[in-house]
């Protein structure tokens, strides 16, 4: 007698659907195309990667392998046990590896055939048709604790816990501490190519779990292909763990934004119900996906919208950083403007602040505390005709967090020239950060270039203008030392000539009658 039947389920990465309704027994009659026999026929292996057209029955006739039909290429065969009264009463175990199985399954329940599920494979088998799912081990792959993000130039660790118990049903981690099982001839398999981004290997360190002693083994690395070989049993209850260290290189693969994970692949012996299979695939160890991050800096300047002469002016640089990753040693260059009808070069900007906060820009980060000069941050200014205000970050306390602002407060004066009315504009940007400190000679540099400070867009740079609206009265006492040749000049040597200037003017209304006095020593001891 022939049953026929139609399922249609919906099938998940690590699911294993169990249909309500009883499966019939699968006999089959000389209508039906000729089984395959795992073994007599395939050699007890079915791989869809060697032969990506599955027989449309398998005849389960000894221990069987059915592996790589993921769901771009599931596994269709119906399957069916040579175990029937009166041909064979040997169990077998079957193994699915890699495999989406959308055919049917024979009910077998009485005569306990062993089923073993791995890698994300999935089945239409019913409950209380196969009475042994087997719990499977698998390696617990994990990135740094917190750490959603990798950049390039700059290593990071994985952890790979092997083995943990793993419950194929449910598709969760039933038990953390190990297995119930020694486990033999364990060999582990790291392709580095198959990541989807581009990475590369940098160290590794592999040792016991209990007491921190090293794991005896071999090692190899092809290509980027990692093997790990020639591990001890690890007795039921033990773990040994190995600590992965590798780093994103800087290629064109390597786009800020693409996210990817890690696999480690593996197998070994162990007893099923007294019996020794060796090899088994283990359950994978998948990492945590990864998203490749690039720090991305947005600069807005701002400041007074007029000036007078003798009046200062307060500015700030605001430096955001939008990007998914660390912004350290930023170098921020501010333009002041300089012509013949006026600027701010002729006094040196006096930084009054400097500090990291959140994305608020009110709340302090905790840990950067104020940034001080000569310390956590160089100054260099160059007068005319450069007129260049740059600040280099140095320090971990100016490190730019992803969603934090660097605020630089500082303030300056006009030249005593400027003429009433006219407009100064500046530009400021960030010409250089990086992605780690200067203590990683792989980090990356990121090169901007200031043009016009782009008004109106979020990018690098920005630009401000300051009307010159003069009103009152204007005096100014300037030194310079004829000696050294400083001009203006804030220290001097006994012996050295000085020669001070007086500069007085009048911006909006006359002015007459007036007198200078200037009385030298007047407030010296």
């Amino acid at each position: 007698m022939t049953v026929s039947y139609s399922i249609s389920a919906k099938l998940g990465r690590r699911a294993i659907f169990l249909l309500p309704m009883l499966f019939a027994l699968w006999v089959g009659t000389s209508s039906e195309a000729r089984a395959d026999a795992c073994v007599a026929d395939r050699g007890g292996l079915i791989d869809g990667y060697i032969d990506p057209v599955p027989p449309s029955r398998i005849q389960i006739d000894g221990n069987c392998t059915i592996r790589n039909f993921p769901a771009s290429n599931p596994l269709t065969s119906n399957i069916s046990f040579f175990t029937q009264p009166g041909q064979n009463s040997r169990r077998w175990l079957i193994v699915f590896d890699n495999v989406v199985h959308t055919g049917n399954m024979s009910c077998d329940a009485v005569h306990g055939h062993k089923i073993w599920f791995t890698n994300g494979s999935s089945s239409t088998i019913q409950a209380n048709c196969q009475n042994l799912l087997i719990p499977v081990e698998k390696i617990d792959k994990q990135t740094p604790p917190g750490q959603t993000t990798a950049a390039i130039g700059v290593p990071f660790t994985y952890k790979m816990t092997i083995p943990v118990l793993f419950d194929p049903a449910t598709g969760t981690v039933i038990n953390y501490q190990g297995s119930p099982n020694d486990l033999h001839g364990i060999t582990i398999w790291d392709d580095l190519n198959a990541t989807g981004a581009d990475l590369s290997f940098v160290s590794y360190t592999i040792y016991w779990e209990d007491d921190g002693t090293p794991v005896p083994h071999t090692f190899t690395n092809v290509g980027g292909f990692l093997t790990w070989d020639n591990i001890p049993i690890v007795n039921a209850g033990r773990q040994f763990i190995i600590e992965l260290t590798v780093v994103l290189l800087d290629t064109p693969a390597n786009v800020p934004g693409t996210q990817f994970i890690n696999t480690a692949k593996w197998d070994f012996g162990r007893l099923i119900q007294g019996v020794y299979y060796e090899p088994l695939p283990g359950e994978w160890g998948v990492s945590p996906p990864l998203t490749i991050a690039a720090p991305l800096l947005v600069v807005d300047k701002s400041g007074p919208a007029t000036m007078n002469l003798g009046q200062w002016g307060d500015f700030t640089l605001d430096v955001k950083n939008t990007g998914l990753t660390d912004a350290w040693d930023v170098h921020l260059t501010d333009l002041l403007p300089d012509g013949a009808t006026g600027g701010m070069c002729d006094l040196a900007p006096e930084i009054l602040s400097a500090r990291v906060f959140a994305v608020d820009g009110v709340t302090p980060v905790a840990g950067k505390g104020p940034l001080s000069q000569g310390i956590d941050y160089l100054l260099n200014w160059s007068g005319a005709p450069a007129c260049r205000l740059d600040l280099t970050m140095l320090t971990a306390a100016a490190r730019i967090g992803p969603n934090e602002r660097l605020i630089v407060h500082y303030r300056t004066q006009l030249d005593a020239g400027t003429q009433n009315g006219i407009t100064l504009t500046n530009v400021a940007g960030a010409i250089q950060w990086f992605n780690d400190g200067a203590t990683n000679p792989d980090r990356v540099a990121f090169n901007r270039t200031l043009t016009n400070g782009t008004p109106g867009i979020l990018d690098h740079q920005d630009a401000h203008t300051v009307t010159v609206a003069l009103s009152g009265f204007f005096f100014e006492k300037t030194v310079a030392d004829l000696t050294s040749g400083v001009n203006p000049a804030t220290t001097a040597s006994p012996g050295d000539v000085l020669r001070y200037t007086l500069r007085f003017r009048s911006t909006d209304q006359a002015l007459s009658n007036f007198r200078i006095f200037d009385e030298m020593d007047a407030m010296n001891a």
